[in-house]
């Protein structure tokens, strides 16, 4: 008892949860439905409406996270702030990695000048895309906003650097750093704005107003030297400037370099008059009279120098007066001489090395510093400054990709603490520019050992070994350090780069039973990771593992429901395993979404394509029809679906429809050469052999096939002729003489316009020794849109031929390459007697051959004869030229050709084997020859031989 209720009571659990999935199915499904309603009538703009459509959705399914993300969107836009914000924090709380809702919550925040959140949102989506300018962009215009132009400043800054060679960040960097230096020039903190001023002047050195700010600037901090610096550069960037000359003469006039600031002007001067500078000149000169009129030190000593060159005071005075106020040039020279009779003195050349340092000469820099430290290894100063201006020589021929001096200035500074790591991480990046990975990789290494915690030295190293193809290494070291830090996202995004660079290096190698299992890795450690599904697929497909390919794009479609991409890649797995009608199908849906992907539709079209080409494959054309005229609805100029459509239109004897099928794609494809070849085919089946041609004409011939073009022209041609002769001879020879005898024919055809009769006029001649027989006859072929036709036959004659005959056959194609006969025939033969002959026939044409058997049932009204006749004809050309064979077995002899003796050999039993060649000499001219041996048995014991030759000519005009 207590086991029977128990099982009872399991299948109503079951049939509970069952239910209740079905209903959480159905709801899915419900929601699903709603969601696509929702954001097709957000596309329009119609929010409110989608608004209706997420709150239905959602009652059928409180827990889709789509809808709920998109309800919160249609709040936004319809103004309900607070509302969606509720909507969309409750979505991050239950699905915190989504990203369009942070996108929302940005714009409502921002809306609603609650800037601080905006700015969270858009760290936490920095945390996700770090390289995205969009977001970077708003997060500087959030800053803008609450007025913090510190974080704006360094956001742009950071911004920049992430995107150097960027027009568009460039100058939103360079426009901050005016306003912070314009801004700071204001709050009077001048030394932070000559920074900024200089700045801006790396990014854009052809603005004279910022070297005029900078200018100004230092003369606000009493730096005339740098001021005057500043102005030297700003001319030899700018040196048409007269903003910035004026500022330099200006400069030299307070200092009162008065001699300087006149030697200026007479430069100018002499490039040509200005009425401006020449005032300026005379000026200066005043101001200049007046002030050597007292007594300046610089000019005594000078006196004091050139009179005694050994007084040391008037020397250190000069070199020291010179460098202080600018006067590199005196300093320099004075400099000079004084170290041709001391060249080893440290003062001399340091005080040299300041010189160059405030011309910024970097060549005449390096040549003393290397100078001062080869003479003073172990001056502590010195040895600071040789190593601080090698490793600013190195990063110059660095940043010049000048790698090889790069690589020597690196190296000597990579001996100084201070500089080794610095150091050693350029000589790393240039053994991998330069393609020396044995030594980036000792490098590298030695960077690991002595810093084990930086991390990016293992990225760098596992960078160094995908580019040196040893993928697998680098795979594995990035997994063994997965392992040993699982909680650092640097080491499993490195990981995760390694592993896809090992993939694509395995599919190169077509090495996919590891693709698979590396891809599999990757889903493992990372389920969300849509590239690696995208791999492992391709490596099921790629070793035919179809049925496991599908299961994992079926599970990862789960994952991804509007992946365009897996949809794809799902259709091509039906194509390749010939599901076409499920491939198809899955790229109709998504046409249906992106009706504007011309890609898309191209696979559609290719799709379809293979699939119609299966349905005629199956005999299905009722498929195929409707097949190929999607694709031509989709792709009007596609010809190859015009061609096929049309060719089943004439298998079912539809020529005017596949004309027009052919028409309108020649509408589309004008002059196409395909097409106007078909549209010939077409013409040819309809009879109108001259449009055939015309249209034969304007095809053109594939240029390897040019002789076969002209052969069909040449056919069409003969063709399209209505009249025709026909010329005939019958030779007929037997063991008896009694029997030898011939028969001569002459005849006329005459075809209507559209081929679907044909008129044939005959005379018949035999002479023998006791006469002239005379035949005349008339034929009518008529032919009907189905394809069957008739033959009527009626004849008279004088002697030796029946003296009145007639004769009918039907026929009947069917199955394409069968045609059946069936006929009647009557002759009143020269003794009076009827002769009636009841046919039934059955032909098959093969690709060159044709087989034809018939059944003659014949009567002289006192006895039943029989006959069985078997032909066969084997195309040589173009289906012109053939070779023929046939045999027969009866009590009578079946030839029309013989009806002149049809008496004679009545039952006697006999057989008949022939062959012969017909020809075409050209397009209207052909001839023919054929043999036959008859072999009768006249009496048990005894047999009788005919041997008939017949020979015929046939032209048209």
């Amino acid at each position: 008892m207590n086991k029977h209720l128990y099982n009872i009571l399991k299948v109503v659990i079951i049939c509970c949860i069952t239910l209740i999935q079905a209903g959480i199915l159905l709801a899915q499904d419900s929601s699903d439905e709603f969601y696509t309603l929702a954001r097709a009538a957000g596309e329009r703009g119609k929010y409110t409406q989608a608004l209706e459509y997420c709150e239905r959705g959602l009652k059928k399914s409180p827990l889709d996270m789509d809808l709920q993300e998109y309800l919160g969107k249609c709040y936004m836009e319809i103004g309900q702030l607070d509302k969606a914000r509720i909507i969309l924090l409750d979505v991050l709380k239950k699905s915190p990695k989504r990203v369009d809702a942070r996108h929302y919550l940005i714009n409502i925040e921002t809306q609603t000048k609650r800037y601080y959140s905006a700015v969270c949102y858009v760290n936490e989506l920095l945390e996700i895309t770090p390289y995205s300018k969009t977001l970077w962009l708003k997060k500087i215009n959030l800053y803008n906003l609450m007025d913090n132009k510190i974080e704006a400043n360094r956001s742009a800054k950071r911004l920049y650097q992430i995107f150097p060679n960027d027009n568009d960040v460039k100058s939103i960097y360079n426009q901050y750093l005016r306003e912070d230096a314009l801004k700071l020039t204001r709050e009077r903190d001048l030394f932070r704005a000559s920074n900024q001023y200089e700045k801006i002047i790396e990014l854009e050195s052809n603005d004279p107003d910022i070297y005029l700010n900078l200018i100004n600037t230092y003369l606000k901090l009493g730096n005339y030297v740098e001021a005057l610096t500043i102005a030297d550069i700003g001319l030899q960037k700018l040196p048409n400037s007269n903003a910035l000359f004026d500022k330099k003469i200006g400069i030299l006039e307070e200092q009162n370099e008065y001699q300087k600031a006149i030697d200026l002007l007479q430069a100018k001067l002499r490039k040509g008059e200005s009425p401006q500078y020449r005032r300026a000149l005379n000026y200066l000169t005043t101001r200049a009279a007046e002030y050597y009129k007292n007594t300046d030190p610089y000019v005594l000593y000078g006196k004091v120098y050139a009179q005694n060159p050994g007084n040391q005071d008037a020397y250190n005075f000069l070199v020291n007066t010179a460098i202080t106020r600018g006067y590199t040039q005196d300093a320099e020279e004075l400099l000079k001489k004084g170290l041709k009779s001391n060249p080893n003195s440290k003062i001399l050349l340091t005080k040299l090395l300041t010189v160059y340092e405030i011309q910024k000469d970097w060549e005449k820099i390096g040549n003393i510093v290397n100078k001062l430290y080869t003479l003073y290894p172990n001056d502590t100063d010195i040895k600071e400054s040789y190593y601080a201006w090698s490793y600013q020589k190195a990063k110059l021929d660095f940043s010049e990709q000048n790698y090889k001096e790069a690589l020597w200035g690196f190296l000597k500074v990579s001996q100084s603490p201070e500089y080794k790591r610095y150091a050693n991480q350029y000589i790393f990046n240039i053994h991998a520019q330069r393609g020396n990975y044995d030594d980036a990789l000792n490098t590298i290494n030695g960077m690991i050992k002595a810093y084990p915690q930086e991390s990016q030295y293992v990225l760098n190293k596992v960078d160094l070994l995908m580019n040196m193809g040893e993928s697998e290494e680098a795979y594995n070291l990035a997994k063994s350090y997965q392992k040993e830090y699982p909680n650092s996202p640097e080491y499993a995004q490195m990981a995760k780069d390694a592993a896809v660079g090992f993939i694509k290096y395995l599919n190169n190698n077509q090495d996919f039973a590891r693709v698979k299992t590396v891809a599999d890795e990757l889903i493992a450690s990372d389920p969300n990771n849509i590239q690696a599904y995208n791999y492992a697929v391709g490596a099921r497909v790629a070793m035919k593992n179809y049925n496991e390919a599908l299961d994992l794009l079926q599970k990862t479609i789960v994952l991804y429901p509007s992946s365009k991409d897996l949809k794809l890649k799902l259709a091509g797995i039906y194509a390749q395993t010939d599901k076409h009608e499920e491939a198809a199908g899955i790229l109709k849906d998504l046409r249906i979404k992106y009706p504007y992907n011309d890609t898309l539709k191209n696979s559609l079209v290719e799709e379809l394509m293979l699939y119609a080409k299966s349905t005629d494959d199956k005999k299905e054309f009722d498929k195929s029809k409707r097949l190929y005229g999607e694709v031509i609805s989709l792709e009007k100029k596609s010809q190859d679906a015009a061609i096929k459509l049309s060719n089943i239109y004439l298998d079912e004897n539809k020529a005017d429809s596949a004309m027009l099928v052919v028409d309108n794609s020649l509408n589309n494809n004008p002059d196409y050469p395909d097409l106007l070849f078909q549209k010939s085919v077409i013409y040819e089946k309809m009879g109108d052999y001259k449009q055939a041609r015309e249209y034969q004409a304007r095809f053109v011939a594939p240029i390897n096939k040019p002789k076969q073009h002209l052969e069909r022209l040449d056919e069409l041609e003969g063709k399209s002729l209505d009249n025709q002769v026909n010329i005939s001879y019958l030779r007929a020879h037997t063991d008896s003489a009694m029997f030898n005898t011939s028969v001569a024919s002459l005849e006329y055809l005459r075809a209507t316009k559209n081929k679907m009769n044909t008129y044939v006029a005959r005379v018949n001649y035999a002479a023998r020794n006791n006469g002239v027989g005379l035949q005349g006859e008339v034929d009518w072929y008529h032919s009907f849109k189905n394809k069957s036709n008739f033959l009527a036959n009626v004849g008279v004659a004088n002697q030796f031929f029946p003296s009145f005959k007639a004769a009918f056959s039907f026929y009947q194609p069917f199955a394409k390459v069968w045609q059946a006969e069936i006929g009647a025939r009557y002759a009143r033969l020269p003794n009076n007697d009827n002769f009636i002959t009841g046919i039934v026939g059955l032909e098959r044409q093969f690709n060159n051959v044709w087989l034809n058997g018939k059944l003659h049932v014949m009567s002289d009204g006192n006895k039943l004869y029989n006959n069985i006749l078997a032909q066969s004809r084997f195309y040589m050309k173009n289906e012109k030229n053939y070779i023929m064979t046939m045999a027969s077995v009866g009590n009578a002899p079946e030839d029309p050709r013989l009806d002149f003796q049809v008496k004679t050999f009545l039952s006697y039993v006999n057989t008949m084997v022939g062959a012969g060649y017909f020809h075409y000499i050209n397009n209207k001219t052909s001839i023919g020859a054929i043999g036959n041996w008859y072999n009768y048995k006249t009496t048990p014991n005894s047999y009788l031989n005919q041997y008939n030759i017949y020979l015929t000519v046939r032209t048209k005009f």
